[in-house]
């Protein structure tokens, strides 16, 4: 629902959410198209017909089914009811980011390793902004750290998944991304990580990343 960009998602769906010209789901399509890929299925289900009819007032840019969630499907969920068939990895996606990157090498890297499912995941430096204790054993100061950064690596919300993995996924319930990758893991799906630069994530769920893609674009 957006809750973090109220009040513009009061009035428009999160995937519609204006950067310049385009909203945010038309420059990640677009995004797909450069690389040769123009087949989408969307879910919806928070004003879902305001989607629908911004894409039937577009020119016939891409190929789209729509499937509406009639309960809220959580980010894995919704792969239920798409009944997609191809026996080729998909790419899945969030609405609200964009990703800068090659998505043929990242799907390369997918297909070499023998990958199950695949996390696109963006490097993220943490600082602290302050002075952190270290201690010893007996309670004592052993040093103090000015300022020190934490370095880590920060799920996007960009995968892949091998097709036959959607069939784990349970029916008409609420199911999210988290719940889907610790059951692969559980199954002892192989699942790889693809680190990319913090530079080359965006995500416009948040007023100062929304900011940012603004200023970018």
């Amino acid at each position: 629902k957006g809750n973090r960009l109220k009040p513009f998602t009061n009035i428009l769906p999160k995937p519609l959410i204006p950067i310049k010209n385009k909203p945010v789901i038309e420059l990640i399509m677009d995004k797909f198209k450069s690389f040769g890929i123009n087949n989408f299925y969307l879910t919806t289900n928070y004003k879902a017909m305001i989607i629908k009819s911004y894409f039937s007032n577009l020119k016939k840019k891409y190929k789209i089914s729509f499937f509406n969630e009639k309960i809220p499907l959580g980010t894995a969920g919704s792969l239920k009811i798409t009944k997609i068939k191809t026996k080729k990895p998909i790419f899945i996606t969030n609405c609200d980011i964009l990703i800068k990157n090659d998505y043929n090498l990242i799907m390369r890297y997918h297909i070499e390793n023998k990958n199950d499912f695949t996390i696109v995941a963006s490097t993220k430096k943490y600082t602290i902004p302050y002075g952190t204790c270290e201690i010893n054993d007996d309670g004592t100061l052993k040093k103090i750290n000015e300022k020190p950064s934490l370095n880590y690596l920060v799920n996007t919300g960009f995968y892949i998944t091998n097709f036959e993995n959607i069939n784990m996924i349970p029916g008409n319930k609420k199911y999210d991304m988290t719940e889907f990758i610790k059951d692969l893991k559980k199954n002892n799906k192989k699942i790889g990580i693809f680190p990319i630069l913090d530079d080359d994530w965006i995500d416009i769920g948040q007023w100062p990343e929304y900011q940012k893609a603004i200023k970018l674009f």
